[in-house]
């Protein structure tokens, strides 16, 4: 028995409680039925002795249910009170049996099977309250048989008693082999809860590693992306600025793997979140189309983009997971396409939206084809030296297409090119009054201008940031835009800088020590509230980048989340719309 578990009589007298409004009736009723052959007298002296058990047995379970901790004299002590009350049930099958008529005889049979078989039920609660059961009716119909009038001697006492005792055998067995069913059954789903208790725990542990990691590798990522940002508006030779390509370009790549890595670990555990709101599709393909023109024109490719008529609408989805599956897609074609076009087109589908990216690369033999959707899986090993990735973007792409409710296949032959095909329950909707917050925040000003006129020039920042080479991103990135914040190293020291005089802004990192960055801005926004002072707007800047970690900044009280590694064009655009 586990540490804490109740007894098993405990939960009997519960049951024998609960069960008392449906004995009693059938008490009264076997007592009518008993009319038919006893006497009347006989018959209501059974009927009131057995009252007054089922009225005592309420009292008894009532007081065993209040005890603290009831132990083996109180099952004791029910099982010797089960014995009695037993007894006097079963006097009644026994006096059918000694009034010897043959129909008698086939009712104190059925009652005496009856009352075996409830006490048999009850052996995997308590065997002591079972076994008094079963005794006192074993008793009881023994005595019965012993004194049946007109028996043919001892031959026919034997075989009656061997009859009763081949009955009892088997409601024994039939108990036992119940118990030991209960038990392994028991004992299986004690093992799948453990198990389950095992595999969450796993899963909390691998969540919460793959948040610690993602935060420990964006955070040197930021000091890596944002300094390559800087360095881009300044002067630099063609060599420079290629170096500093090759940095921007494998910063990014690293970005989007650790990108990848998150997204399978939230569709693995059910946590992947899709928003359902109306945005302009065709808006969406040609934005996706604007990305990856520099890239095929490098390559000399024509990349192409057709939307029908029925496309052009707007439609109720998730424009951030399409974008992901439509970026992935093109990526891919324009990657593996060594001439020719990619083709990116839009229609309506069986349904509702039909995508297809078709390229004139070399195309795929069957065998490959199923190969392509795993994860991590490449088709050659020298595909990811030439042209890198993880093998993780198709895999991640159709399980975003089954989140929504629709699917991505292939269609490729050898020398033919490929095609990859979506299809997705998107309908077009009516235009809707409020408009749907936009995907990016709309890029800001040219900070490579640096007019320190700008409206953002005279911002008064705070900033609260621990790491020392994230200070320094952070001013670089500002300065263009004539901003020269003070940088505070923990919340503790936020709270107090932003009660000391009024600003403009508070850009909060989130983990920090002595007081992190939420606790920071819940402190904040208490105190504005107890003042009446007009809420300071609060940009999350952190690597905390999961769609859950973000939830908890923006509920914390911060007004919108920039993620590390910081892109200026998105930081900028936060920062104006939101200041």
């Amino acid at each position: 028995m586990s540490v804490g578990a109740e007894p098993g009589f405990v939960e009997l007298a519960r049951l024998r409680q609960r069960d008392a409004r449906m004995i009693l009736p059938l008490t009264a009723l076997a007592a009518v039925g008993a009319l038919a052959w006893l006497p009347g007298p006989v018959v209501l002296t059974w009927f009131a002795v057995n009252l007054a058990f089922r009225l005592t047995s309420d009292l008894v379970c009532r007081g065993l249910l209040r005890l603290p901790a009831p132990g083996r004299r109180h099952e004791i002590g029910l099982a010797a009170f089960t014995f009695a009350g037993t007894a006097a049930y079963a006097a009644l099958p026994a006096l059918f049996l000694i009034q010897g008529e043959p129909t008698a005889l086939i009712a104190a049979m059925a009652m005496s099977a009856a009352i075996a078989l409830s006490a048999g039920s009850e052996l995997t609660a308590s065997r002591p309250v079972a076994l008094a059961a079963l005794g006192a009716t074993a008793g009881a119909l023994i005595t019965g048989l012993l004194f049946t009038p007109g028996h043919d001697g001892l031959p026919a006492s034997a075989a009656a008693l061997i009859a009763v005792t081949g009955m009892f055998a088997y409601v024994l067995q039939a108990a036992f082999h119940r118990e030991a069913v209960e038990r392994r059954l028991a004992l299986a789903l004690s093992q799948a809860q453990a198990q389950e208790a095992k595999a969450d725990a796993a899963n909390a542990a691998k969540s919460t590693f793959l948040a610690t990691m993602s935060h420990e590798i964006r955070t040197p990522l930021n000091g890596v992306l944002g300094m390559a940002q800087v360095m881009a508006r300044g002067p630099l030779d063609p060599i420079q600025q290629q170096r500093l390509e090759v940095i921007r370009q494998s910063g990014e790549a690293l970005t989007a793997l650790l990108n990848n890595v998150l997204d399978i670990s939230k569709i693995e555990a059910g946590q992947m979140e899709l928003e359902s709101i109306p945005f302009d599709l065709a808006e969406l393909l040609s934005h996706a189309r604007a990305a990856f023109l520099p890239l095929a024109a490098e390559k000399g490719l024509d990349l192409k983009l057709e939307v029908a008529a029925e496309a052009r609408a707007t439609v109720q989805g998730d424009p951030t997971r399409l974008r992901q599956v439509v970026y992935n897609l093109l990526s891919n074609a324009v990657k593996f396409t060594p001439a020719g076009e990619v083709r990116l087109s839009a229609g309506a589908g069986p349904r509702g939206l039909r995508l297809v990216v078709s390229d004139t690369g070399p195309g795929l033999a069957p065998a490959d084809q199923a190969r392509l959707f795993q994860r991590f899986s490449q088709l050659d090993a020298s595909t990811t030296r030439r042209h890198g990735g993880s093998g993780l973007g198709l895999a991640i792409a159709r399980q975003l297409c089954w989140l929504m409710g629709g699917d991505l296949r292939l269609e490729s032959a050898p020398g033919q090119g490929a095609s990859f095909i979506v299809e997705l329950p998107l309908h077009p909707v009516r235009e809707l009054k409020v408009e749907a917050a936009p995907a990016e925040a709309p890029v800001g000003p040219d900070p490579a201008e640096g007019d320190a006129s700008a409206p953002l020039a005279a911002l008064r920042v705070l900033a609260a940031e621990d790491n020392p080479i994230n200070q320094k991103v952070l001013r670089a990135l500002l300065a263009p835009l004539g901003v020269e914040p003070q940088i505070v190293e923990d919340g503790a020291q936020a709270l107090e800088a932003w009660a000391a005089q009024p600003w403009d802004l508070v850009l909060m990192d989130v983990r920090m020590p002595v007081m992190d960055g939420l606790e920071a801005t819940r402190r904040i926004r208490a105190r504005e509230q107890a003042e009446g002072l007009a809420p300071t707007p609060i940009i999350g800047l952190s690597a905390d980048a999961m769609a859950h970690q973000v939830e908890a900044l923006l509920a914390a009280g911060m007004d919108a989340h920039v993620a590390k590694p910081i892109d200026a064009a998105r930081l900028y655009g936060v920062l104006e719309k939101v200041v």
